[in-house]
């Protein structure tokens, strides 16, 4: 009988030993899917957006194989929900994850004992950026402006001025933060603009009078 081995840094790094960046990119997706499914009540992240997120990476693979090694070799994540259409899970250790990425792309430095990406982080965070996310998909389904209006001059200007930093030092570290943070931005703009007409050319008398002697 194979001993399966617990969580932990040491059973992570092998992971990411033995797949290399489909293994990374796997963990840092399924951190991603559970940003954006943050709030959800049957786990951290399911299959369908931990593929959407591996499709934005410009990956398309099964990523079932590695998600049963995770689980059921590794103890990182653990199912919470399963169904004919959904499968979700829960992180057992998200901070493990984190530091085992970080790690395997150089920043274990940076990323641990960084106090200003910790700053931005909880900058980010205290924006409840799931929750505006959600508010806005359902001003875009309402057709609701006025949230839009709302959010223009209180929460958009926080997380402009968070995405101009985290993109300028911390690209890599805050990557899945700055994806939605560029999704909220998007979806605002996209309600505000609903149903705007493009400005029409204003045409002078002068100038039909200017054209009448051509």
């Amino acid at each position: 009988m194979v001993e399966e081995p617990e969580t932990s840094e040491e059973s992570l790094k092998g992971f990411l030993a033995r797949y290399g960046e489909r293994g990374y990119y796997l963990l840092k997706a399924i951190l991603e899917a559970s940003l954006r499914a943050s709030g959800a009540k049957l786990g951290d992240f399911d299959l369908r957006t931990l593929k959407a997120v591996l499709q934005d990476y410009g990956l398309d693979y099964n990523p079932v194989p590695l998600l049963y090694t995770l689980e059921r070799r590794l103890k990182v994540i653990r199912t919470t929900y399963r169904s004919s259409q959904q499968h979700w899970w829960e992180i057992a250790n998200k901070r493990e994850v984190e530091e085992a990425l970080a790690e395997f792309d150089g920043r274990e430095a940076a990323g641990l004992n960084d106090y200003e990406l910790k700053l931005l982080r909880v900058q980010f965070y205290s924006l409840e950026p799931e929750k505006v996310l959600r508010a806005l998909k359902t001003a875009e389904r309402e057709g609701d402006k006025a949230q839009v209006a709302r959010l223009a001059f209180t929460v958009l200007p926080r997380l402009v001025k968070f995405l101009k930093v985290a993109r300028s030092r911390y690209s890599s570290e805050l990557s899945a933060e700055i994806r939605v943070a560029e999704e909220v931005l998007e979806l605002a703009e996209r309600v505000a603009l609903r149903g705007r007409s493009e400005p029409k050319e204003v045409v002078t008398e002068a100038e039909v009078y200017e054209d009448s002697l051509r």
